[in-house]
């Protein structure tokens, strides 16, 4: 009995080894990288594409004229950014003729618009050629909307009234170019 129950008991053992040798598993692991790229934008609201400052009136020549534009700039950002502006030009031309308006008569300011409530630094810019911070944020964020002011009091004190050429409008001219940097 003693021999049957040894000679039951190895074929199990020697049943059991093989059963585990088969059964065995094995694992491997993946490294699962979530990557963050930069990503940076800003946009002129497409309807406000054309900034006018019309002097429409004997007041307007006397105080100048300012205009605030809602939402005019949207920004996203993945993390802190710094708003430039700049004109390319040195001057407002009026096309056709040698006339010519500084651009630093021009101030431009932003604040936040609309369902913006993050605490930024905002500048007041006199517009140069050379680009000006505009906007500065620690933090970045998606559709960030600012309202923009362009000022242009700087022409008060009727420093304008004889720019017209009469009877006709004059319209001096220049292009402002938003860039955005990360900061």
């Amino acid at each position: 009995m003693r021999s049957f129950i040894f000679i039951l008991s190895l074929i199990l053992s020697t049943l059991l080894f093989v059963i585990d040798t088969y059964g065995q598993s094995s694992s491997d692991g993946v490294t699962v990288n979530i990557v963050f790229h930069p990503i940076q934008t800003i946009t002129v609201n497409s309807s406000q594409k054309n900034v006018e400052l019309q002097y429409l009136t004997k007041e307007d020549y006397n105080e100048g004229v300012v205009a605030t534009l809602d939402d005019h700039l949207t920004v996203t950002s993945t993390g802190g950014f710094q708003v430039n502006v700049s004109s390319v030009q040195e001057d407002f031309t009026l096309s056709g003729s040698g006339e010519s308006i500084s651009v630093s008569d021009l101030s431009i300011r932003a604040i936040n618009g609309t369902d913006n409530d993050l605490t930024q630094i905002f500048d007041n810019v006199i517009l140069s050629t050379r680009p000006e911070s505009l906007i500065k944020s620690g933090i970045g964020g998606v559709n960030l909307k600012y309202n923009v002011t362009y000022d242009n009091t700087a022409g008060a004190s009727d420093k304008y009234v004889n720019l017209n050429l009469g009877n006709s409008e004059a319209i001096f001219s220049t292009e402002i170019t938003y860039t955005i940097t990360s900061k």
